[in-house]
């Protein structure tokens, strides 16, 4: 345990949770109070207003008990969110695009959510990755930590929830057969993290009861990429987009969510967990030449 979160241990996953929770409830009230300042916006602009101030307060919170790690779920609770604010506009009209869409975020985010609550163990664990930040920052930590670590990724989910705008607040119709072809990718991107998380869990379990001495799990989906929860999520965001052009092909530009989403996992997260099991797991190195990185397709033989 690093030595900044040793006196954290004392909270507990209980404790830790709840603490969590009370977090995101004074995110939820500094985001209220923002409205009366920018409700002469329109919902688009008032909505990313909100969410600023709302990231500020996690990242306050996180910053005083030396965890960055308290952010992790934001990326899941605002989408939901958004569906709110942006549906209340029409009433929450009941046109199957809008409902089907509602759906898969409110499946993604339950699914995302749960996952972070249930594997975290409380506020003296903090991401592998933040700690390198903090390593690599020195006293500039705390600006690295709100722009890199906060802001960067509320601007990330901002970008990638654009195609719930036209969707949520048009009135028009849209196409019943787009819908359900954009209803289908987000279910199955969903199903597929779920699964990959379960097999994942089940490897980890059976590693601490020396039930399997497998460096790295290589089985069930995660035989078909080394990532296939990072490629749900992608696939997620990509489903949002397919509802925007369901509503109208002039919502293409609203893409520019998912593309973002895609090059910040081919490029960045999954090369740097990569690296990290590399350098951690022998035998991994191997493995990355005879396995997908990202997208899920069968197994490559290896060369030579």
């Amino acid at each position: 345990m690093n030595p900044h979160l040793a006196k954290n241990e004392v909270y507990g996953k209980t404790r830790s949770l709840l603490l969590v929770f009370l977090a995101y409830v004074l995110a939820l009230v500094a985001a209220v109070a923002t409205y009366p300042f920018v409700d002469h916006l329109s919902p688009f602009w008032s909505a990313l207003a909100m969410d600023v101030s709302a990231t500020v307060v996690i990242w306050a919170v996180g910053a005083n008990v030396r965890n960055a790690s308290l952010y992790d779920p934001y990326w899941s609770v605002i989408p939901p969110a958004f569906v709110a604010f942006w549906w209340a506009g029409t009433g929450y009209d009941l046109a199957p695009g809008k409902v089907m869409m509602a759906i898969v975020v409110v499946y993604w985010a339950v699914r995302l959510t749960s996952n972070w609550a249930r594997d975290w163990p409380g506020l003296h664990h903090e991401d592998w990755r933040y700690q390198e930040m903090r390593e690599n920052s020195g006293k500039m930590y705390q600006f690295s930590n709100l722009f890199g670590i906060c802001l960067f990724p509320t601007a990330l989910v901002f970008l990638g929830m654009l195609p719930m705008w036209p969707v949520l607040t048009g009135g028009g119709s849209s196409n019943l057969i787009i819908d359900i072809v954009a209803f289908v990718i987000g279910m199955g991107a969903v199903t597929i993290q779920l699964f990959s998380d379960g097999q994942m869990r089940n490897f980890r379990f059976k590693k601490q009861e020396n039930m399997t001495n497998q460096a790295f799990y290589t089985d069930g989906l995660w035989a078909w990429s080394r990532h296939p929860n990072y490629f749900g999520e992608v696939a997620m965001w990509f489903s949002l987009w397919v509802f925007a052009m369901s509503a109208g092909f002039e919502h293409y530009w609203t893409g520019i969510g998912w593309i973002a989403m895609l090059a910040l996992f081919l490029f960045v997260s999954c090369p740097w967990m990569d690296r990290r099991s590399a350098a951690k797991r022998p035998g991994y190195a191997e493995h990355i030449k005879t396995s997908n990185l990202f997208f899920m397709t069968p197994p490559r033989k290896a060369k030579g």
